[in-house]
């Protein structure tokens, strides 16, 4: 007599075996765009409208702004004027300025961008 158990284990290890294999290109999940206002550390100025923000190595966020932010590339300091929320957002302002100049930069909108690329030894040009 045949044990029906063991037959159905059998059964069970082939149909796990014949399942679908991982996909390889899965999507991957969006980056937050949460820019967290107590994280900012750097930030670096595109044009006169935007401008990209970093919070960590890995996560930076293109800011564009309702108004014309000059001051920002001369800028020896910056502040955010959030309002209340962890998450740096439209409306928040960030005030940048140097030696008695200063601009008042009004959030519009909040990009989160991709990491920088890493520079390798072999990636580096000759």
């Amino acid at each position: 007599m045949r044990n029906p158990f063991g037959v159905m284990l059998i059964a069970a290890s082939v149909l796990a075996l014949a399942g679908p294999a991982p996909a390889d290109d899965t999507p991957q999940k969006p980056r937050s765009s949460c820019a967290f206002v107590s994280q900012i550390d750097n930030f670096k100025e595109i044009d006169d409208h935007s401008a990209i923000i970093e919070t960590s190595p890995n996560r930076r966020y293109k800011v564009t702004f309702f108004n014309s932010c000059r001051e920002m590339r001369w800028a020896i300091f910056a502040r955010v004027e959030a309002r209340p929320g962890i998450c740096l957002s439209k409306g928040d302002a960030i005030i940048v300025g140097r030696n008695g100049f200063q601009d008042r930069c009004m959030i519009d909108s909040i990009e989160a961008l991709p990491p920088k690329a890493r520079i390798t030894p072999a990636s580096q040009p000759d």
